[in-house]
């Protein structure tokens, strides 16, 4: 009985047929659908999800606005006191490519293994990739489990090392170490850890759908997001072109700068 502004952060559950679920998650799409109708203005995290809500839930544009997200303050490109021990706690190589996330099958582990496996006579045991994030209890088609994935490819632990659950106060410093951090979602809402990474002034390789590009800009590489070869040849040229590499740094930390919490209050 009173006007509604209503945040919507993606349409996942309903664009997306891994995340339909079952009776409640579809319960939860129609709760999303009626606020949507019912808002005098609906809000999200990107101009990739206003464009899939006024298409798909078929509300008028001016009524739908994008405020973007931003990166926390402690994600930056300066180190602090006891870095060099976080990365020693969980035992990260001196360079490596990063990947940090959940695993849930539209984060697309899968390409990212492939592309490495790609790469890996190139980069080999001097840039392994590591990947950090709770693994999947147990394997399934909705949430692939990694380790499989890079046992398929033939990848051992000298070229992929599995770090398991990163502290939220460490991921800065983990961050900051990577020489790239590989990010090939098939779909983001929005896309934190990518910004985070850029923040950091690591370079991104990401895919080029949904809000990725919007996030990432020119501070990263885009691609297709099943373009093996692509992410593969990205993988090598950010690990081996030092100028490439010092070039994307400055690029990573210009696009972050555009986002800010501020900005979003404002």
């Amino acid at each position: 009985s009173v006007p509604t502004i209503t945040t919507i952060h993606d349409l996942i559950p309903l664009l997306l047929p891994e995340y339909r679920g079952g009776p409640a998650v579809r319960l939860y799409t129609a709760l999303v659908s009626r606020a949507a109708r019912k808002a005098v203005l609906v809000l999200t995290d990107s101009e990739a999800s206003r464009r899939d809500i006024v298409t798909h839930l078929k509300l008028p544009p001016e009524r739908v606005r994008a405020i973007y997200l931003a990166a926390g303050e402690q994600y930056s490109p300066t180190p602090y006191p006891g870095e060099t021990a976080i990365r020693a706690q969980y035992e990260l190589p001196e360079r490596y490519v990063l990947y940090l996330g959940p695993f849930d099958v539209r984060k697309n582990l899968a390409s990212t293994l492939a592309a490495y496996h790609q790469a890996a006579p190139i980069i080999g045991e001097s840039c392994p990739l590591v990947i950090a994030g709770k693994l999947p209890e147990t394997d399934t088609p909705f949430a692939p489990d990694p380790r499989r994935l890079a046992r398929e490819q033939g990848l051992d632990e000298k070229l992929v090392r599995f770090v398991g659950v990163v502290d939220e106060a460490d991921a800065p410093a983990i961050y900051r170490g990577a020489t790239a951090f590989v990010f090939p979602s098939h779909y983001e809402g929005f896309g934190l850890p990518p910004l985070e990474a850029l923040a950091c002034g690591t370079p991104v390789i990401g895919s080029n759908t949904s809000s990725i590009p919007e996030i990432v800009g020119d501070g990263g590489l885009l691609m297709a997001p099943d373009d093996i070869e692509g992410m593969a040849k990205a993988l090598v040229r950010l690990t081996s072109d030092d100028s490439l590499y010092i070039d994307m740094g400055s690029r990573a930390l210009a696009q972050a700068a555009k986002f800010s919490w501020s900005q979003t209050t404002q």
